[in-house]
């Protein structure tokens, strides 16, 4: 389970790469502005969601890197132990 726990640690760093490239583009798209000849005062600046609300789903994907981090980290420490007795 040493080697699930690398891979699931590499697929959450993959899907926080993609996440985080995908929020720095998110104030540049233009697919949902309305085209009024005047936009109303709350379409002002650009809508970036929800990104900091309490860490989101990229902070919880990193809580999710660190618990496998830690998970493989045990698992070493349990399995030299084991070897040791």
């Amino acid at each position: 389970t040493i080697a699930d726990s690398q891979e699931a640690q590499t697929a959450v760093a993959q899907a926080l790469t993609v996440l985080k490239e995908f929020y720095a583009k998110a104030g540049e798209a233009t697919a949902l502005l309305q085209q009024q000849p005047e936009s109303p005062e709350i379409f002002d600046s650009p809508y970036k969601g929800m990104q900091s609300e309490n860490g989101g789903v990229i902070g919880m994907l990193e809580v999710i890197e660190s618990d496998f981090a830690r998970l493989e980290a045990d698992t070493k420490s349990a399995e030299a132990t084991a070897q040791k007795e």
